[in-house]
């Protein structure tokens, strides 16, 4: 099923109720233990990685493939590990990236989880291409990993192919429903029903703030001045100055990568859903994308849902019974990685 064709049961066709049954239909798939790289990104501290490899028998490829995800999420989210999981079938070492602060790397470093850290991205593949002689990368961002995903394929086009190459390269992205417009997205997740999410994810953010509070000085005096109010209202106070912006607009100028997408020269596919309620459709319709990327544009998948009933046909025959309802981006953006 190609994203155009993606049709969800009639019950689940409504990005809103996609979105929302994600947040709580969270199986993960169950993983052999990781090795941990912890990678320096002076000065501010450590980045986490996890890397799992194909089983005994599975013939293993030369290219690696590293994973980003996305806002309040980490290498342990439900994406993460199910395209782990395909990955690891395909034959591709897979290493899948905490962002800044996420996860468990909120002990090594003090920085939160936010869009403006593709250099620190990018350090750390560095990094991991010189300890595991992977030369050659594929990488798939989900939702704010996704546009930082974008972001560190403009900022370095010189280093993966140009004069200034560096023996790493990356030959294919997959970037699903990237926020490249920050302050847009922000807007929009504030408004109307919208407010929802906005809601959802400020709780998660006062939650996680108050554990970071108790491992970081930093954290506890910024807590002093923090305004839990608003997303923008976060992201001034807390977000921007402890990720070293002077305001919000300068981080999501920072961030953003719609005014340059044209930059990227990697192939690239982006899939976004025309039903999106936390990455507003509308902001890709003027975009100006480069002759290496691809769009492909679902409906109804809602952000980063896609759950859907498989046809008997698609069902896989080894397994006595199916589920009635799958997650149906996952399997398809592995494959179309693997191409």
């Amino acid at each position: 099923m190609t994203p155009e064709e993606f049709r969800p049961p009639w019950f689940l066709r409504s990005g809103h109720l996609q979105t929302l049954l994600t947040g709580f239909y969270k199986p993960k798939a169950k993983l052999d233990h990781p090795v941990v790289h912890r990678l320096p990104i002076e000065p501010w501290g450590e980045l986490l990685v996890y890397e799992n490899s194909p089983k005994s028998g599975i013939k293993v490829r030369e290219e690696g493939v590293f994973l980003f995800h996305g806002l309040g999420s980490s290498h342990r989210g439900t994406y993460m590990t199910h395209l782990a999981d395909q990955l690891l079938q395909l034959g591709f070492r897979v290493f899948r990236f905490d962002l800044p602060g996420a996860g468990d790397s909120f002990e090594h470093t003090f920085l939160p989880p936010h869009g403006a850290c593709a250099d620190l991205l990018w350090s750390g593949l560095v990094q991991l291409s010189q300890r595991s002689g992977l030369g050659r990368w594929r990488g798939v961002g989900v939702s704010l990993g996704g546009n930082l995903l974008l972001r560190m394929l403009i900022d370095h086009t010189e280093e993966l192919g140009g004069q200034k190459a560096q023996g790493l390269g990356i030959s294919k992205a997959i970037a699903v429903a990237p926020p490249i417009d920050l302050a847009a997205c922000c807007r929009h997740m504030e408004s109307g029903v919208n407010r929802i999410y906005a809601r959802y994810f400020l709780r998660s953010l006062k939650s996680q703030s108050k554990i970071r509070a108790l491992r970081w000085p930093q954290w506890r005096e910024r807590l002093k001045e923090a305004d839990f109010s608003t997303i923008r209202r976060f992201d001034e106070t807390v977000t921007s100055p402890l990720a070293g912006y002077a305001n919000a607009d300068a981080y999501y100028k920072a961030g953003s990568t719609k005014g340059e997408l044209r930059a990227i020269q990697t192939e690239t596919v982006v899939l976004i859903d025309a039903h999106d309620p936390i990455v507003p459709y509308k902001i890709f319709l003027d975009a100006d994308w480069s002759a290496t990327t691809s769009v492909r544009v679902t409906r109804r998948g809602g952000h980063v849902g896609y759950l859907y009933r498989p046809r008997p046909v698609e069902r896989e025959p080894n397994r006595s019974s199916s589920p009635r309802i799958e997650r149906w981006a996952d399997s398809w953006i592995a494959r179309e990685l693997s191409l």
